[in-house]
């Protein structure tokens, strides 16, 4: 029990320290292709204000600057939009005309889902990720402004 105990402190330790450098790395891919492509949903927002487990889990998330960056790419034109039900490419005027919907706002973008391919080195005991795509969804609220569920705004392909 004790030796659990302190593993999972430590678990919870490693996953707070911060990266000091400025500069994202790249890691090289090694390993067997353990999925080539999965698919998964991630909670970015928190809805419920009494769920104090997702609130820490999101403790250092910076949304807005994730969700700011990745509409000012496809604005930039470093990237490039697409629709989730047809995978046909959105112009900017498509974006434009997403976020001047009524129930659209930067803010109510709260899940994320990811298309990544995920290798796993077993000499090394080395996982790594790497994002193929990702989504952004949005809150969709009832008239009463109860949360219903999420709507895709568009998605990403990155490099």
């Amino acid at each position: 029990m004790v030796v659990a105990a302190m593993c999972f402190f430590i678990a919870l330790q490693a996953c707070q320290q911060r990266n000091t450098n400025s500069t994202a790395t790249h890691t090289e891919i090694s390993g067997a292709c353990v999925a080539d492509t999965i698919i998964y949903p991630v909670l970015i927002k928190n809805a419920d204000p009494y769920d104090t487990w997702t609130e820490q889990c999101l403790s250092r998330l910076e949304r807005d600057k994730l969700v700011n960056q990745l509409f000012n790419a496809v604005y930039k034109h470093k990237a490039k939009a697409y629709n989730y039900t047809t995978n046909e490419e959105l112009s900017i005027a498509d974006i434009k005309e997403i976020e001047e919907q009524d129930d659209f706002s930067r803010d109510k973008v709260a899940k994320v889902q990811f298309w990544e391919s995920w290798h796993f080195d077993e000499e090394q005991l080395i996982m790594t990720k790497k994002v193929q795509a990702i989504l952004l969804a949005y809150e969709y609220l009832s008239e009463e402004g109860e949360l219903r569920g999420y709507k895709a705004a568009f998605y990403i392909k990155l490099n």
